[in-house]
């Protein structure tokens, strides 16, 4: 039955990814430049959502929350990876999936190199461990768990933070203000 949940959740938001247009590179690309916050507004509303939905949902019936362990190298080296593999490709990993059901080819390239990395990285792991791993490796910690604050209030706290930003902000760039190049 979990399976089942996953599945309905997962047609449910790759609809959404597709009607907010976050599965167009060029929709990304205005993102990433902020001419449109669009994507950035549906990101944020969505982890607001599903934060406090999953912490609600654990409270009747039980759930493993996998934490990853938090070595600050490692991560911002990954992030600088995923970063730029995002602004040149434009596609992330949910958003190349809705482009693949498009039919955009240049979404399967997107898949594919996202794939081969995760696999590269899986092989030289135990060469990196030691380098970009174990430096600066806090552990599984959470915000909740730093703040020594419960789950679900820093997920409520969260969400209100992220709602009210996406609220606020702009959907798209003023007229009179000229986009970057």
């Amino acid at each position: 039955m979990p399976l089942l949940y996953a599945l309905l959740v997962g047609v449910a938001m790759g609809a959404l990814i597709q009607r907010v247009g976050a599965s167009s590179p060029r929709m990304i690309l205005a993102s990433l430049r902020l001419e449109n916050l669009t994507i950035i507004k549906f990101i944020a509303t969505t982890i607001a959502v599903g934060t406090v939905a999953a912490y609600l949902l654990s409270l009747w019936m039980p759930m493993h929350f996998d934490i990853k362990p938090t070595y600050v190298i490692g991560v911002a080296l990954g992030g600088l990876i995923f970063g730029a593999g995002f602004a040149v490709g434009g596609y992330c990993p949910g958003t190349c999936v809705v482009g693949i059901g498009e039919g955009r080819r240049d979404a399967f390239a997107a898949l594919l190199g996202g794939v081969t990395g995760a696999l590269a990285f899986t092989l030289v792991y135990t060469l990196i461990q030691g380098s970009l791993i174990k430096p600066l490796d806090y552990g599984k910690i959470t915000l909740a768990s730093v703040l020594h604050l419960p789950p679900l209030l820093v997920a409520a706290l969260l969400a209100a933070v992220l709602l009210t930003a996406a609220m606020l902000l702009p959907t798209e760039r003023r007229i009179g203000h000229r986009p970057m190049r």
